[in-house]
């Protein structure tokens, strides 16, 4: 006996198959979460026994860990937009480029993703219950989420005994205590963040109306930070240092849909590389004026050339400017 079109429609391999098409023709949702200061030594993925973020753990080994991922400035302001604009610290129009800035301001991640349909929004610290209205709120088009937490906390926060953490050998004797100190509460910090981080991702797994599988598979979540800082290491204190404790950052990305969960990354890839990474995933033009560099393919396993070096700035306008650049 035959069966109409119309029946084989609403038979269940008809059904997921429909669905998988749909699926496939979805742009994704992102969501940017950047840690303000926070090196890349600083990570369970790196091998930091002192830092509790269970939440952040667990998404890390569901995506992929980079090694090798740099900052392309060393203080936050401008670092920052290096991150959101794709490009390199000294075309900013800012009162200290040392060259003419470009005739426009570069867009923004933001800005791009905004034209190419999505919903767009920006958050602080502290406001992951925010993030998850705005996320699980009605609308059939992708978002866009900006995630910026500050490096502030609460006299409230618990903190670990500063005399039980590890610090790096590069610490002379005489700063190690003042390190542990100020570790104490950038780890106490991070726990707090963990917390919201965590809510934010379980609120992404829901089963959502007419989503059986939430949001997870169609949102890709990148952790990263702005720059790191030193603690005691080279005898520095704060950022804007030409060692990796401050230019180094953590950087993970979960994307079910392409990329490997679990998996460990020593690509090298700069803080400037993420946009135009991020815009070709959800199929939005890169502006002319970004000089990062679109890494999709590469991350996704697939044919490439992988970049040789990374390039880094700090100090700019200042007598004792550098320069940097890590190859091989």
């Amino acid at each position: 006996m035959g069966i109409s079109r119309r029946g084989f429609l609403a038979t269940p391999v008809a059904l997921a198959a429909s669905q998988a098409i749909r699926a496939a023709e979805r742009k994704p949702n992102v969501i940017l979460i950047t840690a303000g200061t926070w090196r890349a030594q600083a990570v369970p993925w790196a091998g930091d026994t002192d830092v509790s973020v269970p939440n952040l753990a667990r998404f890390a080994a569901q995506g992929v860990t980079f090694s090798r991922a740099y900052a392309a400035y060393a203080r936050s302001e401008r670092s920052r937009l290096c991150l959101l604009k794709g490009v390199f610290p000294h075309i900013l129009a800012m009162p200290d480029a040392p060259v003419e800035g470009p005739l426009s301001e570069p867009p923004t991640l933001a800005t791009v993703l905004r034209g190419a349909g999505y919903r767009t929004a920006a958050f602080g610290t502290r406001q992951a219950d925010e993030i998850v209205s705005f996320v699980h709120s009605q609308g059939d088009a992708p978002f866009y989420v900006q995630w910026y937490m500050e490096n502030v906390g609460s006299g409230l926060m618990e903190r670990t005994n500063p005399g039980d953490l590890h610090v790096r050998e590069n610490v002379p004797a005489e700063l190690q205590s003042r390190t542990r100190e100020d570790m104490a509460v950038f780890y106490a910090r991070a726990r707090t963040r963990d917390r919201d981080i965590g809510e934010v991702l379980e609120a992404l797994g829901r089963t959502l109306k007419g989503n059986d599988n939430g949001l997870n598979d169609d949102t890709i979540v990148v952790f990263t930070s702005l720059h790191g800082e030193q603690f005691g290491s080279h005898s520095g204190q704060g950022d804007d240092y030409v060692y990796e404790e401050t230019i180094r950052i953590p950087l993970a990305i979960r994307y079910p849909r392409v990329l490997k969960g679990g998996t460990q990354n020593d690509i090298l890839i700069s803080q400037v590389d993420i946009m135009p990474t991020l815009l070709t995933w959800c199929g939005a033009a890169i502006p002319d004026v970004v000089q990062g560099r679109d890494l999709s393919a590469l991350l996704a396993g697939q044919a490439g050339e992988r970049p040789e070096a990374i390039y880094a700035e700090g100090r700019l306008g200042q007598k004792d400017e550098w320069r940097m650049l890590v190859h091989g």
